[in-house]
């Protein structure tokens, strides 16, 4: 009696999410191309100084006695944009897409090497570690790098004088993938001693 793969059905969805972001990456830098070139209107949306600002109801009726809103982003659209300001409004969103498909890419390949050399092995540890790592660091480091692009972009459409460091009202710290990469860190490490008893049974017998 064969046993059956016991990372499935986990690698096949892993497999049909890395299809799905690798062609909508794709699909997203040949529109930021496409909008960075052919496009007379660059918008950006950004939550800096929203604070200075209210909304108006638009439908019929309006806010209660004592009662106000205010907007947490505001949408910006400059008419023929700059060179550099095509440049940056391509990275608005780039690095986040790249990130995911990196991401189910390492997954995939770690659960496919698993499957070929075994869990509980040095290899799958060390790769585990390194799928930790790149996500701990790379989906912060990604979405920081855009709350810089939409800060700077924000800049050179106000009049006003907005400091970089507002970039961290726009920054939203993706924590899953902290926690993750924390996780996956310590799982790497419990499976890399796992596999030295392993290594130590098998030469004992």
């Amino acid at each position: 009696m064969t046993k059956g793969n016991p990372l499935q059905p986990l690698t096949g969805v892993v497999r049909a999410m890395w299809s799905i972001t690798a062609v909508a990456f794709l699909l997203g830098v040949v529109l930021k191309v496409y909008n960075a070139i052919g496009e007379t209107t660059l918008c950006f949306t950004s939550a800096v100084v929203t604070g200075q600002f209210s909304a108006e109801p638009q439908a019929q009726g309006g806010l209660r006695d004592g009662v106000s809103n205010y907007p947490t982003e505001l949408r910006y659209c400059a008419v023929n944009p700059t060179g550099g300001n095509r440049v940056l409004g391509f990275f608005d969103g780039v690095p986040t897409w790249f990130v995911y498909a990196a991401l189910f890419f390492l997954l995939l390949r770690l659960l496919e090497r698993a499957t070929d050399e075994g869990v509980h092995t040095a290899g799958t540890a060390d790769r585990l570690r390194s799928f930790g790592w790149f996500t701990l660091v790379a989906a912060p480091a990604a979405t920081l790098v855009e709350a810089f692009v939409r800060t700077l972009l924000l800049r050179r459409a106000v009049t006003y004088e907005v400091s970089m460091m507002e970039f961290t009202r726009d920054w939203t710290a993706p924590w899953w993938a902290v926690v993750t990469g924390l996780g996956m860190l310590s799982l790497a490490k419990i499976m890399r001693s796992s596999a030295e008893m392993r290594e130590e049974l098998e030469g004992t017998v």
